[in-house]
């Protein structure tokens, strides 16, 4: 039978966050023991936990949540493994010569995972200051192939903001968003490596929103 794998965060006080992004509050607005029911609110950026960045994120006249096409969160995807120790770049050529040796053939209109072993950093500090993370080339490489989404068990696919200049570009982002491929980031990714799954990506439909979180779930068969 197939088998479901959750390869989302849950959203919690204290997960790891951008700087210059806020910090989630969760509070409750109706208690089992005031009004015998429960109700909490929730306050929190687009941008935090398993979410999706849309392209209006980096793209002036780009998608918004909403206007991303179904096809884009759903279908077959595949999740290589490129492991890394520390803030170092994926190039193309290691990308492309991961997943060949893997064995998969991706085509047009699939999904890539990258799973950098960082998923099991989560409560690492350097989680959000010194992750890996893709090198402009490997972006382009995947908005040349025909993708539909990319995902990485990482806070950013770009470089690390401990090692950004105060005029930090995000040209990854941008050559990924630019080339229309939603990006999803915070992955979990360590039971999926080198496999095919279908992908369902269940992001909230934020009317005009940038990005937004999403529940995102594998299907193996």
């Amino acid at each position: 039978m197939p088998r479901t794998v959750d390869l989302s965060r849950p959203l919690e006080t204290g997960m790891p966050h951008a700087r210059g992004v806020p910090a989630p509050e969760f509070k409750p607005t109706s208690t089992w023991a005031e009004h015998r029911m429960r109700v909490m609110r929730l306050d929190m950026p687009t941008h935090i936990g398993t979410h999706v960045d849309a392209p209006s994120h980096f793209v002036e006249d780009g998608a918004t949540v909403d206007q991303l096409p179904l096809s884009a969160l759903v279908g077959r995807a595949y999740c290589v493994q490129v492991l890394r120790d520390g803030p170092d770049a994926i190039t193309a050529a290691e990308l492309k010569a991961a997943v060949e040796e893997s064995g998969a053939v991706l085509e047009p209109g699939d999904a890539l995972l990258i799973r950098t072993g960082w998923d099991d950093r989560y409560t690492d500090p350097a989680y959000v200051d010194l992750h890996p993370y893709l090198a402009v080339d490997a972006a382009e490489w995947v908005v040349a192939t025909g993708l539909r989404l990319v995902g990485m068990d990482t806070i950013s696919p770009d470089l690390p903001m401990a090692l950004r200049p105060e005029d930090f570009p995000y040209d990854v982002h941008r050559a990924l968003l630019g080339g229309g491929l939603p990006i999803l980031e915070n992955l979990v990714l360590r039971e999926v490596p080198d496999q095919w799954c279908t992908l369902f990506v269940g992001v909230l439909n934020v009317l005009g929103g940038d990005g937004a979180p999403a529940r995102a779930l594998a299907v193996l068969d």
